[in-house]
């Protein structure tokens, strides 16, 4: 079964949707030529859905369409990054 996740930005946080229930949300800001990674939270129900995946996607796609480099301070995003060497390019530092 595939799960439909719909992912919505604002100026401060990504968050994710599932069946229209907000389910997650990665806070972020902006940062000169930077984006900081600063928290990643999915509700207990929707865990292991690939939330905290698409999150951090759409994260690391805006920051390389924007020519940015991101600042991972959330430990679930520098872990992604870790384990998605094709997004390594993205960290700062």
């Amino acid at each position: 079964m595939r799960v439909s996740i719909e992912i919505t930005r604002t100026a401060r946080s990504y968050a994710a949707y599932l069946d229209g229930i907000r389910v997650g949300e990665l806070t972020y800001a902006r940062r000169d030529d930077e984006i900081v990674a600063l928290h990643t939270v999915v509700e207990e129900a929707a865990e292991g859905k690939g939330v905290g995946g698409a999150l951090a996607r759409a994260l690391l796609d805006d920051a390389r369409e924007g020519d940015l480099k991101v600042v991972p301070q959330c430990p679930f995003v520098a872990g992604f990054l870790d384990k998605h060497p094709e997004y390594a390019d993205l960290r700062a530092g």
